[in-house]
């Protein structure tokens, strides 16, 4: 069934988004790149939704209970059917369900572009309290302990902050590559709480804020950010000692991977050998994390970054770069380690630890990120 948008002759006067106790949020907007070259998406309504063409300022008002397709198309972009010139914005009125798109609930405004006619970029504007409780509870499970979910809500609202820039056309990604955000769908009470008693904090060093890199687990000694990505040292970022996520599921990890794949994956890195004769860790940091694994070969040797090994055979399976034994056994070789994820910042399984240990946020914050201080953002 084809759907109408029926256009609004009435000037519609834009309401500021309120925070979810109510009261419109303080602080500053971000914008979430939520989908990136995207043949089409899929809006459903469960209450009014307005369609702004940002070009002519003209709204279109989009029917209850209804699903909408919004497709790219030459000259612009295809909304029900019906062609508008490329940008638009999806606005939501006051109070209620907002806007889903692909199955998820959005509390900000959407915009759709289409920069040549063949995909979509969506773009969703909100508040950064407000982005927040998107992120908790996809990053930590909002069943662990209060204060670690504060931690947790004071170091993503740093890191997002970090990327805050209005010279690019969106700040951060809804993906891994930064810190996971589904929407506003899947916040509760306790994910509310900890995002509510910390509005606004924030961690700096030497008076700049700070890059609040976290992960899964770190296996008994953070990681520093030199040694993961080659970026410059800071104190915070140095690495420390952890003993607290000892007891975690997720400490340790071990992976089978057949001689065959390895020669298969060291020959596309450019070595010419026909045989692996051994393998092992050639060089560590100083948390004990590789650097870099050695190929013994019928070549002669082969070293590869750890963290590209650990891409090309799949970083859920290949949980971190700490890799305590790599062992010969039939057929292939067996890889152990400790950890999950690259380790740098606050590892979430000690911090769970600790919280249940009784220690408090900003403890254990500081324990993960020495020498920070801990502020309002503004």
């Amino acid at each position: 069934m084809k759907r109408i948008l029926a256009l609004l002759l009435a000037v519609i006067p834009c309401v500021p988004a309120r925070a979810a106790d109510g009261r419109i949020p303080d602080g500053p907007n971000i914008r979430v790149l939520i989908a990136q070259g995207s043949a089409g998406i899929r809006l459903k309504t469960s209450t009014r939704v307005y369609v702004l063409e940002v070009r002519s300022g003209k709204k279109f008002l989009l029917v209850e209970n209804a699903a909408y397709d919004i497709k790219p198309s030459p000259g612009g972009i295809s909304v029900a059917g019906q062609l508008l010139s490329s940008p638009v914005k999806l606005l939501s009125p006051e109070g209620g369900e907002r806007i889903r798109l692909g199955g998820n609930l959005y509390k900000g405004d959407i915009q759709v572009s289409s920069p040549d006619g063949r995909r979509l970029d969506v773009i969703e504007f909100l508040p950064l309290e407000d982005y927040l409780c998107g992120v908790l509870p996809v990053e930590m499970s909002p069943d662990w302990p209060l204060e670690a979910l504060k931690a947790q809500a004071v170091a993503s609202r740093t890191y997002a902050l970090k990327f805050v820039n209005q010279t690019r056309d969106y700040d951060v990604s809804d993906g891994v590559e930064m810190q996971a955000y589904n929407g506003a769908g899947k916040a509760n009470a306790r994910i509310l709480e900890a995002v509510n008693s910390t509005r606004g904090e924030v961690m700096k060093y030497k008076g700049k804020i700070l890059t609040a890199f976290f992960h899964a687990c770190c296996g008994g000694h953070t990681a520093s950010a030199k040694a993961a990505w080659g970026e410059d040292v800071l104190k915070p970022l140095y690495g420390v000692p952890d003993p607290f996520c000892s007891g975690s599921r997720h400490a340790r990890w071990e992976l089978y991977v057949p001689a065959a794949d390895l020669l298969k994956y060291i020959q596309s890195a450019g070595s010419t050998a026909l045989k692996i004769k051994s393998v092992r860790v050639y060089k560590k940091d100083r948390s004990g994390r590789a650097v870099s694994i050695r190929f013994t070969t019928d070549r002669g040797t082969k070293d590869i970054p750890v963290g590209e090994l650990r891409r090309a055979l799949g970083s859920y399976e290949f949980r971190s770069s700490f890799v305590t034994r790599i062992t010969p056994v039939k057929g292939g070789y067996e890889f152990s380690g400790r950890g999950w994820g690259h380790g740098v910042g606050m590892c979430q399984e000690g911090a769970k630890a600790m919280a249940l240990k009784g220690r408090p946020y900003k403890k254990i914050l500081r324990f993960y990120y020495p020498a920070v201080s801990i502020v309002d953002y503004e």
